[in-house]
């Protein structure tokens, strides 16, 4: 097959689409490669797998299976971890999610958002209850160290002031 000036000049190249039988109707491209699927699997996996975590610590909590919090701390951060791996890597290859899979990742982040603050708000009231009772504690145990004198100003007077930190004294 011999090149002619038809076929390098651009204007009177044949047209590709008219050389091609119309029979064949050609796969339209999915507009990424195998190596970027692979990158936004993995986003999306842990994404899937980070949201299943909070999903069932927010469950345990809610049933006050509370044993189990450390547990959950360290499986949140290895998938934290997991996922800021996954989107500095798509980032450094410069991934641009086509329509199809940024819907996709989308929904995903959305229930991830939504089990962030489920859990975020059961942790929340975790908390204050752990403090509400702290308070109590102390302000219990001061009221068992007064030695029955008031001061002037018409408190009780306490040998000790308890503190948070020093709910380990003796009294």
């Amino acid at each position: 097959m011999s090149v002619t000036l038809k076929d390098l000049i651009h204007e009177f190249a044949p047209d590709p689409a008219a050389a091609a039988p119309a029979d064949e109707v050609a796969a339209p491209a999915p507009g990424y490669d195998g190596a970027t699927a692979l990158v936004v699997r993995d986003f999306l996996d842990a994404i899937e797998a980070l949201s299943a975590v909070l999903e069932e610590e927010s469950a345990c909590l809610a049933a006050g299976m509370l044993d189990r919090l450390e547990a959950y701390a360290h499986r949140k951060a290895a998938m934290a971890e997991q996922l800021e791996n996954a989107a500095l890597r798509a980032r450094d290859e410069g991934i641009r999610l086509p329509d199809d899979l940024r819907a996709m990742t989308l929904e995903r982040i959305d229930r991830l958002d939504r089990a962030v603050s489920v859990n975020a708000s059961g942790l929340v009231a975790l908390r204050k209850a752990v403090l509400t009772i702290n308070r109590n504690l102390l302000l219990a145990l001061e009221k068992a160290s007064s030695d029955g004198t008031y001061a002037r100003d018409g408190q009780a007077r306490r040998p000790v002031e308890l503190s948070a930190s020093g709910l380990n004294t003796t009294l």
